[in-house]
């Protein structure tokens, strides 16, 4: 009996932590797909697809171009709100924080939302305020100027698409992955045709 407990132990030791990073996803499925995260988006398609996105890598391709997701919100202009303000309790200056409040992070107003769910753009909040009609109650990202609603360039929404598309790979300081979600290789990646703008 001594040894059957022993062999037990630190599985039912790590059960609360694993409940506990499972369950935005496991409240998120319960809702049985009923909540809309994202609708009308803008096709992407034209851009090319960028393989092996990942959240931070060392050295900034900055100004010359974005190499990693932290360059899309230097080169977006995302920091200039949601910075050490947390702006909508997000903060994108640090990368050290930013990966946490993103890959697979609960919305703070609504705990059935993820702000970014691996493998699958439409379901992320992030993407649909960047490039879609977000949920209700959201606004467009950057923020509307009164009725104008001006996006981030094409190439960067592409980016951040890929990025999630493709697992939304990222590293913490400790070396920990972000999302456990497989690279996806260049046979499983594509850009949605769903929940599109209808054309001009």
């Amino acid at each position: 009996m001594p040894k059957l407990i022993r062999l037990l132990l630190p599985c039912l030791l790590a059960l609360p932590c694993a409940l506990a990073h499972a369950w935005p996803a496991a409240e998120i499925a319960k809702t049985g797909g009923s909540l809309e995260v994202s609708s009308n988006c803008e096709d992407l398609s034209a851009e090319p697809i960028t393989y092996g996105m990942e959240y931070d890598l060392p050295g900034t391709g900055l100004p010359d171009g974005p190499i990693d997701i932290h360059d899309v919100w230097l080169a977006g202009g995302c920091v200039g709100c949601h910075n050490q303000t947390a702006m909508g309790e997000l903060r994108l200056d640090d990368p050290q924080f930013a990966g946490y409040q993103l890959v697979l992070a609960v919305s703070f107003r609504n705990p059935e939302l993820l702000r970014v769910d691996p493998g699958n753009p439409e379901n992320s909040l992030l993407y649909a305020q960047l490039n879609c009609s977000p949920p209700q109650t959201y606004p467009a990202m950057p923020p509307p100027d009164g009725e104008v609603v001006t996006r981030i360039p094409r190439r960067l929404r592409a980016l951040i698409y890929d990025w999630i598309q493709q697992g939304a790979r990222g590293f913490d300081v400790d070396g920990n992955p972000y999302s456990q979600t497989l690279f996806r290789d260049s046979l499983e990646s594509t850009r949605s045709q769903r929940n599109l703008a209808p054309a001009p």
